[in-house]
């Protein structure tokens, strides 16, 4: 580093120093990310900011450097801040999702890339880590044609679980991958913990955590896109990649889903799929949602008789451990903290 430069952390900067960062990245094509925890800076001289990176979870997002000082090996300095401030924390593995363009210099200092799409890249700091990741997911049973399901189950309806034993009787196994991101209203292990309840009698079902790799459109860093509005296109992109190496890793040739008649996203979602998959040896299998008097069955609904007190009304709409689970006065109180404190409204 350059004699006379200083190094900052702030965790997270505010005031002057905030807006100093935010001018700084607006000058880079890049956006402050809201739910930044530590921000690593590096100041000239005459204390201007000439290299800025941030953490938030275990996630590094908004690295730039002024162009007047690039190749004097400030990228590095300030994540190695950010690693630092990492390991004290716990967190051993780190994240970052850019432009395809700025693999190699990632590449360079110890990144790995994950999977890309055509405008970004996701790479971690560990080598091997997905294979390892995946290969935690397999199951000594899985034989035959493998197929998997992704769900977040948030709660667990009937109408999952038929979509679940429907796609165990078309392959002879089924990795169910329940969304691991604990940003919904049923938290992240209560709801894996129910889902293994539900669907125990099916001998050919592995539940599984999606662990860091597959995320939610909500929380894709979209920092780094110069339309935001192409963030869910681009998040969808990533996300169909990640799958499908997984899929290779694992032997997985379907990908069950269910129809979507109520969210635009998701039914956006599975439309970029039934294009994307095929080309990679991934069949998509769409199947009907349970309809409970012509209406889908829903997780959006049960949350509503959650909300408004009704959970005795729950039965006839989720599985008995999602009602066992409600049944529960403490559960019940969890559910509506986080209901109200604004976590994720995810199926």
């Amino acid at each position: 580093m350059e004699y006379g430069c200083t190094q900052q952390m702030g965790s997270p900067l505010r005031g002057r120093a905030l807006e100093e960062l935010q001018g700084f990245l607006a000058g880079a094509g890049l956006r402050y990310a809201p739910g930044i925890e530590y921000t690593a800076l590096v100041r000239d001289q005459e204390e201007r900011i000439i290299a800025a990176a941030s953490l938030e979870g275990n996630v590094i997002k908004c690295v730039a450097v002024d162009p007047a000082h690039q190749g004097e090996g400030l990228t590095a300095t300030v994540l190695t801040a950010l690693r630092r401030q990492a390991m004290e924390l716990g967190r051993r593995r780190l994240f970052l999702y850019t432009k395809p363009e700025n693999r190699p210099q990632f590449t360079g200092l110890g990144f790995q890339e994950v999977a890309r799409a055509e405008q970004a890249v996701l790479m971690e700091d560990r080598r091997g880590g997905f294979a390892a990741w995946a290969e935690s997911i397999r199951s000594p049973a899985a034989t035959g044609a493998a197929g998997a399901a992704v769900m977040n189950c948030n709660p667990m309806t009937l109408g999952h679980l038929y979509l679940v034993e429907q796609a165990a009787a078309r392959c002879d196994f089924l990795y169910l991958l329940i969304v691991s991101e604990d940003r919904s209203a049923v938290p992240a292990g209560d709801r894996r913990a129910i889902v293994e309840q539900a669907v125990a009698h099916l001998p050919n079902v592995a539940v599984a955590g999606t662990g860091d790799y597959l995320i939610s459109q909500a929380t894709f860093p979209d920092y780094f896109l110069k339309d935001v509005r192409r963030s869910g296109e681009v998040w969808t992109g990533l996300d169909i990649a990640v799958f499908c190496r997984l899929a290779r890793q694992l032997g997985i040739t379907r990908r069950f889903v269910g129809s979507e008649p109520f969210c635009p996203v998701t039914s956006a979602y599975n439309r970029a799929m039934a294009a994307a998959l095929p080309a990679q040896g991934i069949e998509l299998v769409e199947l009907p949602r349970l309809a409970r008097d012509g209406t889908p069955i829903s997780a959006t609904a049960v949350r509503k008789l959650l909300c408004a007190g009704r959970w005795q009304e729950l039965r006839g709409l989720v599985p008995e451990a999602t009602f066992a689970y409600f049944a529960d006065a403490e559960n019940r109180s969890r559910f509506l903290r986080r209901a109200e404190g604004g976590s994720q409204k995810r199926e």
